[in-house]
């Protein structure tokens, strides 16, 4: 009688490794073509921010500005101009219109907000904009990061009002290489095409449309922000420490915790208390080549947040003013929208000069293009 002879364990045992084998070879290559396809979406996004940003200027003959402020509510005690701090509406709120969103742009009240005779302030922070600032947008957000946001709000027009998942996103506007994101600029030439209380046009843009970073990546969330910039600010070097240490809570401001976030519509020069009074978020709508001490602050370096309240001061203290940078979760690279609408994908090797040069709308540099 004939016997069918069957697998032995150490045959079985062979054909499993050859499986796990096969599979740890495709993984990665299964993972970087989802990257890859990550990748070209976030592309998308930014060359739709672009065209966005493009057709704003062409109906209003300058950009937005980051956030809009008002500059002449002095206290005499303190010797500050207010609105530097306590803006209204951010860039991202006018942008709507022309991301086919006219429907999130109608659900904003421009009007609401603090009346003051130069304009209303604060008006992103009332309850009346709630809609508006749980808005969760995908054009917004690098999909090689994330989905949505993670992160609730508190306002402060009632302080008891509160979202549970804010707006955020992952592309801020460039700023520059100035020390300031705010005019009057300490190098005017050096200066980004968005900053606080700005409205450019693209005429002033000198160094060429093709030649100047108008958005980039600047991942956002704590996931994705495990280090944070603290110092580089006057004298202090800027160095990077763990989001969770004192360090970083005492940098900030906070209280017994520390959140990384890009609030869209979060007009406030500082981090701001989210749904939960013990946990702190900073981000920034701006990003910078430089930090506040002139220092070189390059791609995928650790990110700061914002401080626009440096600014504040009318006293002769030296100009600066602290925003994050630019970085993202792609290995390597960041991303930026330029001014002429393409999208260009640079290098954390890219030379320290042409950097700062691609951030300048007129600072007369002489970049190729082969060198970034």
């Amino acid at each position: 009688m004939k016997t069918e002879r069957g697998f032995t364990l150490i045959e079985l045992l062979v054909v499993i490794a050859i499986i796990a084998v096969l599979i740890a070879l495709l993984l990665p290559a299964v993972q970087a073509a989802r990257e890859a396809a990550r990748r070209a979406q976030c592309t998308n996004n930014l060359k739709q921010l672009g065209l966005a940003l493009h057709n704003y200027e062409g109906v209003n003959s300058c950009l937005p500005a980051a956030a809009q402020g008002i500059r002449d509510m002095p206290t005499t005690s303190s010797g500050y101009f207010i609105g530097i701090c306590y803006m209204n509406f951010t860039g991202y709120h006018m942008m709507f219109p022309y991301l086919e969103q006219g429907n999130v742009f109608n659900a904003t009240n421009f009007s609401a907000g603090t009346p003051h005779p130069a304009g209303a302030w604060y008006g992103w922070s009332t309850n009346e904009n709630t809609t508006t600032f749980q808005f969760q947008g995908s054009m917004f957000l690098c999909p090689s990061n994330r989905v949505q946001g993670e992160f609730g709000y508190r306002f402060d027009y009632p302080a008891n009002q509160t979202v549970d998942r804010a707006a955020v996103t992952d592309y801020l506007f460039n700023g520059g290489a100035d020390t300031k994101a705010t005019p009057p600029y300490y190098r005017p030439a050096a200066r980004g095409p968005v900053g606080f209380n700005t409205a450019t046009r693209f005429s002033e843009i000198t160094d060429g449309l093709s030649q100047t970073f108008l958005v980039g990546e600047a991942a956002g969330g704590s996931a994705a922000n495990k280090f944070i910039a603290v110092g580089g600010y006057r004298t202090s070097k800027r160095v990077c420490v763990p989001r969770g240490t004192e360090a970083a809570k005492a940098a900030s401001s906070s209280g017994s915790s520390f959140e990384y976030d890009n609030l869209m519509f979060q007009a406030y020069g500082r981090p701001h208390v989210s749904s939960d009074p013990k946990t702190i978020i900073g981000g920034g709508l701006v990003a910078k080549t430089t930090d506040a001490t002139g220092a070189y602050y390059g791609p995928n370096d650790c990110g700061g947040y914002t401080m626009s309240d440096d600014a504040w001061y009318v006293l002769p203290l030296p100009p600066a003013q602290r925003v994050p940078n630019f970085r993202s979760t792609h290995p390597g690279i960041v991303q930026f929208g330029l001014c002429d609408g393409s999208v260009r994908t640079i290098k954390n090797s890219v030379h320290p000069q042409v950097y700062m040069g691609l951030s300048t709308i007129a600072g007369d540099e002489v970049l190729s293009a082969d060198t970034f």
